[in-house]
């Protein structure tokens, strides 16, 4: 499948990309938004993109932070402002229907961020705490009730970083929300990625 190098333009600057485009056109597009430490272009990120789009899916990736710090200094508005218009770059390509799947940090965004823009979710391990927390970022039930659309969550039982529970109790908060446990797999879903991608595909809209 092709592979474009493209660019996302957002009113606070320019973020490089990927584009994997199916053989035919679709009107499936899939934003895919990384974790906090590293850009969504290796790993399990490549594999996915490229099953996704033989799969007849339009997949587009940006890399919206370079590294920690440069994330760290992003508002709310702006992490906003980059998923709208990774929404908006696909709509443009002829994308009605948007799934957004995320990683970790990403899927904090997606939550706090895709809502408006998403048709459904995949969230792998996503790290936002489940209810109402002073201390750390969170999501409480009601606000997880107002997520209306189906919402998958795959977690690792070996997470140390997210709690595996954490992410049980978001899926059981979601009105379509659906959890798959991954056996033997950690946080950075290293240990079986044919199965993680596997998963994911079953989410996408036929």
């Amino acid at each position: 499948m092709p592979v474009e190098d493209v660019t996302l333009d957002v009113d606070h600057g320019r973020s490089p990309g990927r584009l994997n485009a199916p053989a035919d056109p679709t009107d499936s597009g899939i934003l895919v938004l990384p974790g906090a430490g590293h850009g969504p272009f290796e790993d399990v990120f490549d594999r996915f993109a490229e099953a996704a789009a033989d799969a007849g899916h339009t997949v587009a990736r940006f890399e919206t932070w370079s590294d920690h710090d440069e994330r760290d200094e992003k508002t709310p508005d702006e992490f906003a402002a980059e998923i709208e218009g990774g929404a908006e770059f696909l709509r443009e390509r002829g994308c009605e229907t948007l799934t957004v799947v995320a990683k970790s940090f990403g899927g904090r965004l997606a939550l706090e961020h895709a809502t408006g823009v998403a048709d459904r979710m995949v969230l792998w391990a996503p790290a936002v705490l489940f209810g109402d927390h002073d201390e750390a970022p969170s999501i409480t039930a009601d606000e997880l009730a107002g997520i209306e659309f189906p919402v998958g969550v795959l977690q690792g039982d070996e997470d140390e970083v997210v709690p595996p529970e954490n992410s049980a109790e978001i899926a059981e908060h979601l009105p379509r929300g659906e959890l798959v446990e991954l056996p033997g797999e950690g946080h950075s879903f290293l240990n079986d990625q044919g199965r993680i991608v596997e998963e994911t595909l079953a989410f996408l809209p036929e």
